[in-house]
């Protein structure tokens, strides 16, 4: 049976919870990830990925209820609502000294590497998450996506 530890990432990119948005936002950008653990003193504490910073940000810059689909509309909208740019340039700025312990969602499910794909499939189906941490005896030892299942799938 197929085991998370043989499809799991080991060089898992983690967050602090003193990070800034904007400093994760670049970090998913450079790195081509659309998430990380947080981890503070060697815990994960939490899990931040670019959903919940669009979120957090389209519930800053706008007033209705609706979230934006993707933040380039959302600058888009924000400008054409007639706020000028320095109001902009203002709001941006206390945006960017949001911390990532601010914004990310505190509910982390992890596994085992010893848990099969199936597990894996199961919790992230059953969570509605897009990675789940590995963990073993408390320490992180990798990540796992739901590209690796599909690699799994296809192996």
């Amino acid at each position: 049976m197929k085991k998370v530890r043989d499809f799991m990432n080991c060089n898992v990119i983690c967050l602090s919870p003193e990070d800034s948005i904007f400093d994760a936002a670049k970090i998913f950008s450079e790195k081509n990830i659309s998430g990380a653990p947080v981890v503070k003193d060697g815990k994960i504490v939490g899990v931040l990925s670019i959903s919940d910073i669009i979120r957090f940000v389209s519930m800053k810059l706008q007033k209705t209820e609706t979230p934006l689909p993707s933040l380039s509309l959302l600058i888009f909208e924000f400008i054409k609502s007639s706020k000028d740019y320095l109001t902009f340039k203002r709001e941006m700025k206390k945006i960017s000294k949001i911390k990532v312990k601010d914004v990310m969602s505190t509910k982390v499910v992890c596994i085992s590497p010893e848990a099969s794909i199936i597990e894996a499939a199961s919790l992230m189906e059953k969570n509605d998450v897009n990675r789940l941490p590995v963990v073993e005896n408390d320490k992180l030892v990798g990540i796992i996506a739901r590209e690796d299942l599909v690699k799994a799938l296809i192996e």
